[in-house]
């Protein structure tokens, strides 16, 4: 399915209602054709670390993978601020992904 930036945040919003973290964090992954791959959340890994959602989604997708797109979300579904952190952007950028926030 094509992105479609009016479905994709309500999808985005609706996965994000499924998290059980404090910072419900929402991740899509979109290939080369502009195709979506993957929608994935964050969750619970360890004690002191969560699993990060573009984390999640660079190891568990293809090598298609070309562009993810972070949003972060309140329990009321309202955009908030995020930005990648450095051990995600490291990873992505090795493999030649772009992660562009909302």
């Amino acid at each position: 399915m094509k992105a479609n930036l009016h479905t994709l945040i309500s999808r985005m919003r609706n996965k994000s209602k499924s998290i059980p973290c404090r910072y419900r964090i929402v991740a899509v992954g979109i290939d080369v054709n502009g195709v979506i791959i993957d929608i994935t959340g964050n969750s619970h890994r360890l004690e002191q670390r969560s699993w990060h959602a573009e984390e999640k989604l660079i190891h568990r997708n293809p090598r298609s993978l070309k562009r993810i797109l972070i949003a972060r979300f309140n329990k009321t579904g309202q955009l908030l601020p995020i930005a990648a952190c450095n051990h995600c952007s490291k990873l992505a950028k090795n493999r030649g992904i772009t992660i562009e926030a909302y």
